[in-house]
Protein backbone atom coordinates (compact mmCIF):
# COMPACT_ATOMS: atom_id res chain seq x y z
CA UNK A 1 0.00 0.00 0.00
CA UNK A 2 1.50 3.32 -1.05
CA UNK A 3 1.96 6.32 1.21
CA UNK A 4 -0.46 9.24 1.01
CA UNK A 5 1.72 11.87 2.62
CA UNK A 6 5.39 12.84 2.68
CA UNK A 7 6.71 13.03 6.26
CA UNK A 8 9.44 15.60 6.81
CA UNK A 9 11.26 17.29 9.65
CA UNK A 10 11.38 21.04 10.20
CA UNK A 11 13.93 21.46 7.40
CA UNK A 12 11.66 19.56 4.98
CA UNK A 13 14.05 16.61 4.86
CA UNK A 14 12.07 13.43 4.27
CA UNK A 15 11.98 11.22 7.35
CA UNK A 16 11.50 7.88 5.58
CA UNK A 17 14.64 5.82 5.02
CA UNK A 18 15.03 4.51 1.49
CA UNK A 19 16.51 1.03 1.36
CA UNK A 20 18.84 -0.33 4.03
CA UNK A 21 22.33 0.44 5.28
CA UNK A 22 23.73 -2.61 3.48
CA UNK A 23 21.66 -1.99 0.32
CA UNK A 24 20.72 1.73 0.10
CA UNK A 25 18.35 1.41 -2.84
CA UNK A 26 14.54 1.50 -2.99
CA UNK A 27 11.94 1.14 -5.74
CA UNK A 28 8.45 2.68 -5.55
CA UNK A 29 5.37 2.45 -7.77
CA UNK A 30 3.22 5.43 -6.86
CA UNK A 31 0.16 7.36 -7.97
CA UNK A 32 0.51 11.09 -7.24
CA UNK A 33 -3.30 11.31 -7.34
CA UNK A 34 -3.54 9.14 -4.21
CA UNK A 35 -1.47 11.49 -2.06
CA UNK A 36 -3.19 14.13 0.08
CA UNK A 37 -4.33 16.97 -2.18
CA UNK A 38 -2.85 15.01 -5.11
CA UNK A 39 0.52 16.35 -4.07
CA UNK A 40 3.85 14.84 -3.07
CA UNK A 41 4.69 18.00 -1.19
CA UNK A 42 7.99 19.83 -0.84
CA UNK A 43 10.79 17.66 0.49
CA UNK A 44 14.40 16.68 -0.04
CA UNK A 45 16.58 13.69 0.75
CA UNK A 46 20.22 12.72 0.49
CA UNK A 47 19.46 9.98 -2.04
CA UNK A 48 19.55 10.52 -5.79
CA UNK A 49 16.13 10.06 -7.39
CA UNK A 50 15.04 8.93 -10.85
CA UNK A 51 11.37 9.21 -11.76
CA UNK A 52 9.38 8.15 -14.83
CA UNK A 53 5.82 9.04 -15.80
CA UNK A 54 3.78 6.06 -16.99
CA UNK A 55 0.29 7.57 -16.92
CA UNK A 56 -1.28 10.99 -16.47
CA UNK A 57 0.34 14.39 -16.28
CA UNK A 58 2.68 15.51 -13.49
CA UNK A 59 3.58 19.05 -12.48
CA UNK A 60 7.12 18.89 -11.17
CA UNK A 61 8.63 21.81 -9.22
CA UNK A 62 12.34 22.01 -8.46
CA UNK A 63 13.46 25.22 -6.81
CA UNK A 64 11.49 27.93 -8.59
CA UNK A 65 11.41 26.08 -11.92
CA UNK A 66 8.27 24.19 -12.92
CA UNK A 67 7.89 21.44 -15.52
CA UNK A 68 5.01 19.46 -16.98
CA UNK A 69 5.94 15.80 -17.33
CA UNK A 70 3.90 13.60 -19.66
CA UNK A 71 3.88 9.81 -20.16
CA UNK A 72 7.28 8.80 -21.48
CA UNK A 73 9.10 11.62 -19.67
CA UNK A 74 11.17 11.45 -16.52
CA UNK A 75 13.44 13.44 -14.24
CA UNK A 76 16.71 13.02 -12.36
CA UNK A 77 16.87 14.88 -9.02
CA UNK A 78 20.18 15.34 -7.28
CA UNK A 79 20.88 14.72 -3.61
CA UNK A 80 19.68 17.50 -1.28
CA UNK A 81 17.46 19.28 -3.82
CA UNK A 82 14.00 20.48 -2.76
CA UNK A 83 11.22 19.23 -5.06
CA UNK A 84 7.49 18.59 -5.31
CA UNK A 85 5.08 16.68 -7.60
CA UNK A 86 1.46 17.62 -8.30
CA UNK A 87 -1.28 16.07 -10.44
CA UNK A 88 -4.89 16.79 -11.32
CA UNK A 89 -5.84 13.11 -11.28
CA UNK A 90 -4.25 9.71 -11.65
CA UNK A 91 -0.52 10.05 -12.33
CA UNK A 92 1.57 6.87 -12.14
CA UNK A 93 5.24 7.52 -11.40
CA UNK A 94 7.51 4.52 -10.82
CA UNK A 95 10.75 5.75 -9.24
CA UNK A 96 13.96 4.68 -7.59
CA UNK A 97 16.04 6.31 -4.88
CA UNK A 98 19.59 5.32 -4.03
CA UNK A 99 22.35 6.71 -1.85
CA UNK A 100 25.62 7.85 -3.46
CA UNK A 101 27.46 4.95 -1.80
CA UNK A 102 25.16 2.46 -3.55
CA UNK A 103 27.28 2.93 -6.69
CA UNK A 104 30.64 2.98 -4.91
CA UNK A 105 31.97 3.59 -1.42
CA UNK A 106 33.09 7.07 -0.50
CA UNK A 107 36.81 7.58 -1.05
CA UNK A 108 37.02 5.06 -3.87
CA UNK A 109 38.22 6.05 -7.33
CA UNK A 110 34.75 5.53 -8.79
CA UNK A 111 33.16 7.70 -6.10
CA UNK A 112 35.66 10.54 -6.44
CA UNK A 113 35.65 10.50 -10.24
CA UNK A 114 31.99 9.87 -11.05
CA UNK A 115 29.87 10.60 -7.95
CA UNK A 116 31.55 13.63 -6.37
CA UNK A 117 31.07 15.81 -9.49
CA UNK A 118 27.30 15.50 -8.99
CA UNK A 119 27.38 16.11 -5.25
CA UNK A 120 29.68 19.11 -5.19
CA UNK A 121 29.35 20.84 -8.57
CA UNK A 122 25.96 22.47 -7.97
CA UNK A 123 24.03 20.16 -10.32
CA UNK A 124 20.35 20.35 -9.46
CA UNK A 125 18.31 18.14 -11.80
CA UNK A 126 17.68 17.10 -15.36
CA UNK A 127 14.35 16.54 -17.12
CA UNK A 128 14.36 13.48 -19.38
CA UNK A 129 12.24 13.63 -22.52
CA UNK A 130 11.30 10.47 -24.40
CA UNK A 131 11.77 12.18 -27.78
CA UNK A 132 15.50 12.73 -27.18
CA UNK A 133 17.64 9.73 -28.29
CA UNK A 134 20.06 9.44 -25.35
CA UNK A 135 17.38 10.34 -22.82
CA UNK A 136 15.00 7.80 -24.36
CA UNK A 137 17.74 5.16 -24.04
CA UNK A 138 18.22 6.05 -20.35
CA UNK A 139 14.47 5.89 -19.70
CA UNK A 140 14.37 2.46 -21.38
CA UNK A 141 17.09 1.18 -19.02
CA UNK A 142 15.14 2.70 -16.13
CA UNK A 143 12.06 0.73 -17.22
CA UNK A 144 14.16 -2.45 -17.20
CA UNK A 145 15.26 -1.54 -13.67
CA UNK A 146 11.65 -1.18 -12.52
CA UNK A 147 10.74 -4.58 -13.96
CA UNK A 148 13.75 -6.15 -12.28
CA UNK A 149 12.67 -4.69 -8.91
CA UNK A 150 9.15 -6.04 -9.38
CA UNK A 151 10.24 -9.56 -10.40
CA UNK A 152 13.07 -9.85 -7.82
CA UNK A 153 14.85 -12.88 -9.23
CA UNK A 154 17.59 -14.60 -7.25
CA UNK A 155 20.24 -12.16 -8.46
CA UNK A 156 18.12 -9.03 -8.78
CA UNK A 157 20.26 -6.91 -6.42
CA UNK A 158 23.36 -7.59 -8.51
CA UNK A 159 21.56 -6.72 -11.75
CA UNK A 160 19.97 -3.63 -10.14
CA UNK A 161 23.42 -2.33 -9.24
CA UNK A 162 24.63 -2.98 -12.80
CA UNK A 163 21.68 -1.10 -14.33
CA UNK A 164 22.11 1.84 -11.95
CA UNK A 165 25.78 2.04 -12.94
CA UNK A 166 24.77 1.94 -16.60
CA UNK A 167 22.30 4.79 -16.05
CA UNK A 168 24.89 6.73 -14.07
CA UNK A 169 27.41 6.39 -16.87
CA UNK A 170 24.96 8.06 -19.26
CA UNK A 171 24.18 10.83 -16.78
CA UNK A 172 27.88 11.44 -16.21
CA UNK A 173 28.62 11.76 -19.92
CA UNK A 174 25.87 14.38 -20.29
CA UNK A 175 26.39 16.19 -16.98
CA UNK A 176 27.32 19.47 -18.69
CA UNK A 177 23.72 19.72 -19.95
CA UNK A 178 22.22 19.60 -16.47
CA UNK A 179 20.61 22.48 -14.62
CA UNK A 180 22.62 23.84 -11.71
CA UNK A 181 21.39 25.05 -8.33
CA UNK A 182 21.95 28.63 -9.47
CA UNK A 183 20.05 28.09 -12.73
CA UNK A 184 17.19 26.62 -10.75
CA UNK A 185 17.20 29.67 -8.50
CA UNK A 186 18.61 27.64 -5.62
CA UNK A 187 21.83 28.07 -3.69
CA UNK A 188 23.04 26.53 -0.46
CA UNK A 189 22.84 29.74 1.58
CA UNK A 190 19.32 30.50 0.38
CA UNK A 191 18.20 26.96 1.16
CA UNK A 192 19.74 27.10 4.64
CA UNK A 193 17.97 30.38 5.38
CA UNK A 194 14.74 29.04 3.94
CA UNK A 195 14.89 25.95 6.16
CA UNK A 196 15.58 28.06 9.25
CA UNK A 197 12.68 30.42 8.47
CA UNK A 198 10.26 27.53 7.95
CA UNK A 199 11.39 26.07 11.26
CA UNK A 200 10.71 29.44 12.93
CA UNK A 201 7.25 29.55 11.37
CA UNK A 202 6.41 26.02 12.53
CA UNK A 203 7.53 26.83 16.07
CA UNK A 204 5.62 30.14 16.26
CA UNK A 205 2.66 29.82 13.88
CA UNK A 206 0.09 30.36 16.63
CA UNK A 207 1.45 33.87 17.25
CA UNK A 208 0.80 36.97 15.16
CA UNK A 209 3.72 36.87 12.76
CA UNK A 210 4.69 39.41 10.13
CA UNK A 211 7.10 39.17 7.22
CA UNK A 212 9.54 41.23 9.27
CA UNK A 213 9.36 38.73 12.16
CA UNK A 214 10.14 35.86 9.81
CA UNK A 215 13.02 37.73 8.17
CA UNK A 216 14.51 38.74 11.52
CA UNK A 217 14.54 35.10 12.67
CA UNK A 218 17.53 34.59 10.35
CA UNK A 219 18.85 38.15 10.40
CA UNK A 220 17.97 39.17 6.84
CA UNK A 221 15.85 41.88 5.22
CA UNK A 222 12.25 41.32 4.17
CA UNK A 223 13.33 41.41 0.55
CA UNK A 224 15.97 38.74 1.13
CA UNK A 225 13.45 36.58 2.99
CA UNK A 226 11.11 36.77 0.00
CA UNK A 227 13.98 35.88 -2.35
CA UNK A 228 14.98 32.86 -0.25
CA UNK A 229 11.43 31.52 -0.38
CA UNK A 230 11.13 32.18 -4.11
CA UNK A 231 14.34 30.21 -4.62
CA UNK A 232 12.97 27.20 -2.74
CA UNK A 233 9.17 27.02 -3.00
CA UNK A 234 6.52 28.87 -5.02
CA UNK A 235 5.18 30.51 -1.86
CA UNK A 236 5.87 33.73 -0.02
CA UNK A 237 6.72 33.47 3.71
CA UNK A 238 3.18 34.56 4.64
CA UNK A 239 1.62 32.09 2.20
CA UNK A 240 3.76 29.34 3.71
CA UNK A 241 2.72 30.47 7.20
CA UNK A 242 -0.98 30.35 6.31
CA UNK A 243 -0.63 26.96 4.62
CA UNK A 244 1.05 25.53 7.70
CA UNK A 245 -1.60 27.07 9.97
CA UNK A 246 -4.30 25.47 7.85
CA UNK A 247 -2.76 22.00 8.16
CA UNK A 248 -2.67 22.37 11.94
CA UNK A 249 -6.23 23.72 12.01
CA UNK A 250 -7.46 20.83 9.87
CA UNK A 251 -6.07 18.31 12.34
CA UNK A 252 -7.80 20.05 15.26
CA UNK A 253 -11.02 20.42 13.30
CA UNK A 254 -11.33 16.76 12.38
CA UNK A 255 -9.95 15.17 15.53
CA UNK A 256 -11.18 17.36 18.39
CA UNK A 257 -14.50 18.91 19.40
CA UNK A 258 -13.06 22.40 19.86
CA UNK A 259 -15.09 25.22 18.37
CA UNK A 260 -14.13 26.67 15.01
CA UNK A 261 -13.53 30.07 16.62
CA UNK A 262 -11.19 28.52 19.18
CA UNK A 263 -9.31 26.63 16.47
CA UNK A 264 -8.92 29.75 14.35
CA UNK A 265 -7.51 31.73 17.28
CA UNK A 266 -5.18 28.97 18.49
CA UNK A 267 -3.65 28.54 15.03
CA UNK A 268 -2.87 32.21 14.59
CA UNK A 269 -5.71 33.51 12.42
CA UNK A 270 -6.85 37.04 13.20
CA UNK A 271 -10.54 36.34 12.67
CA UNK A 272 -12.89 33.42 12.07
CA UNK A 273 -14.10 34.93 8.79
CA UNK A 274 -10.53 35.13 7.46
CA UNK A 275 -9.90 31.56 8.59
CA UNK A 276 -13.12 30.39 6.87
CA UNK A 277 -12.12 32.08 3.62
CA UNK A 278 -8.61 30.60 3.53
CA UNK A 279 -9.81 27.17 4.60
CA UNK A 280 -12.39 27.04 1.82
CA UNK A 281 -9.80 28.13 -0.72
CA UNK A 282 -7.39 25.39 0.41
CA UNK A 283 -9.81 22.48 0.99
CA UNK A 284 -12.76 23.51 -1.22
CA UNK A 285 -15.26 23.53 1.64
CA UNK A 286 -15.87 25.55 4.79
CA UNK A 287 -14.50 24.29 8.12
CA UNK A 288 -18.00 23.52 9.38
CA UNK A 289 -18.93 21.53 6.30
CA UNK A 290 -15.62 19.65 6.36
CA UNK A 291 -16.15 18.63 9.98
CA UNK A 292 -19.74 17.51 9.29
CA UNK A 293 -18.69 15.46 6.27
CA UNK A 294 -15.89 13.85 8.28
CA UNK A 295 -18.21 12.95 11.17
CA UNK A 296 -20.85 11.53 8.80
CA UNK A 297 -18.25 9.43 6.99
CA UNK A 298 -16.96 8.01 10.28
CA UNK A 299 -20.48 7.36 11.56
CA UNK A 300 -21.36 5.49 8.38
CA UNK A 301 -18.16 3.48 8.64
CA UNK A 302 -18.87 2.57 12.27
CA UNK A 303 -22.48 1.64 11.49
CA UNK A 304 -21.32 -0.59 8.64
CA UNK A 305 -18.79 -2.21 10.94
CA UNK A 306 -21.40 -2.80 13.65
CA UNK A 307 -23.85 -4.25 11.14
CA UNK A 308 -21.18 -6.56 9.82
CA UNK A 309 -20.27 -7.59 13.36
CA UNK A 310 -23.92 -8.28 14.23
CA UNK A 311 -24.33 -10.33 11.05
CA UNK A 312 -21.29 -12.45 11.92
CA UNK A 313 -22.54 -12.91 15.49
CA UNK A 314 -25.98 -14.05 14.24
CA UNK A 315 -24.31 -16.48 11.85
CA UNK A 316 -22.21 -17.97 14.63
CA UNK A 317 -25.28 -18.34 16.86
CA UNK A 318 -27.08 -20.17 14.03
CA UNK A 319 -24.11 -22.51 13.61
CA UNK A 320 -24.09 -23.24 17.35
CA UNK A 321 -27.82 -23.97 17.31
CA UNK A 322 -27.45 -26.28 14.30
CA UNK A 323 -24.68 -28.19 16.05
CA UNK A 324 -26.83 -28.52 19.15
CA UNK A 325 -29.72 -29.90 17.06
CA UNK A 326 -27.45 -32.50 15.40
CA UNK A 327 -25.72 -33.96 18.45
CA UNK A 328 -26.33 -34.92 22.05
CA UNK A 329 -22.71 -34.24 22.93
CA UNK A 330 -21.66 -31.05 24.67
CA UNK A 331 -21.37 -28.26 22.12
CA UNK A 332 -17.75 -27.38 21.29
CA UNK A 333 -16.79 -23.75 20.62
CA UNK A 334 -17.19 -22.79 17.02
CA UNK A 335 -13.91 -21.57 15.48
CA UNK A 336 -13.82 -18.18 13.85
Amino acid sequence: MQSTKILTDESMMELVSHGFADFPFQYYYEDVGKFDNRCIDWHWHREFELVSVNEGMVHCSIGNIHYILEPGDGVFINSGVMHRFLSTGTAIIPNVLFAPEFIAREGSTIYEKFIAPFLFSGISHFVLRGRNPWQSHLLSILTDLYKLCEDQTATWELHAHALVCQIWSILYLHRDEFATMENAGVNRLSQARFKRMTHFIEQNYEKRLTLEDIAQSVGVSKREALRCFQCSVPLSPIEYLNKYRLTQAKTLLLHTDRSITDIAESTGFESTSYFDRLYKREYHMTPGRHRSAFVQANTKKNDTGQASSKKNTDKKEQEIQQNQDKTDFTCQPVSD
